[in-house]
């Protein structure tokens, strides 16, 4: 209930502030962001580190954000998160618009092979979680076809579709 008038205030000052353009308007949106999704972690947007923060309590493990660390970043992209749970190695994309998710679906497919044979995921079973705030069916059975878990981001929570 608290929630969604959060989010109708949080409609009703962007509303506004598309017309006024006012910096007190700006920071007021970004207090009621973080009421509703959490502090922003990086150069993300709030929703984007919200969800982040919900796929970490649900999986657990040995987490690597933004995943510079772990040397995958070598391949030609950069993990939102990189979960190393018992004998497996999860990759986490975040995406919250559906073109990107596709895009970035294309993307981490054509890289699967080469995933796989990555050091960190030696003697380890690879696991790809797509978490998405926007999508679609042709999304969706594109994940389906390359083997990618996806969670989606409804109400303030993930859920398989």
């Amino acid at each position: 209930m608290q929630e969604e008038k959060l989010k109708k205030i949080l409609r009703e000052l962007e509303e506004i502030n598309a017309t006024l353009k006012s910096k007190a308007l700006e920071r007021a949106i970004e207090n009621v962001k973080i009421a509703l999704h959490g502090e922003k972690v990086g150069s993300e947007g709030f929703e984007h580190s919200y969800i982040r923060s919900k796929l970490i309590e649900r999986i657990g493990g040995n987490v690597y954000v933004e995943s510079e660390q772990t040397g995958l970043s070598k391949l030609g992209f950069r993990p939102d998160l990189v979960m190393i749970k018992d004998d497996e190695v999860i990759i986490a994309e975040i995406e919250t618009d559906k073109s990107r998710a596709l895009k970035k679906m294309r993307k981490v497919a054509k890289l699967m092979d080469r995933l796989k044979s990555h050091p960190i995921v030696a003697n380890r079973r690879l696991k790809v979680i797509f978490a998405l705030s926007k999508w679609d069916d042709r999304i969706l059975d594109f994940a389906k076809r390359c083997g990618f878990e996806v969670l989606l981001f409804e109400g303030g929570d993930l859920r398989k579709p």
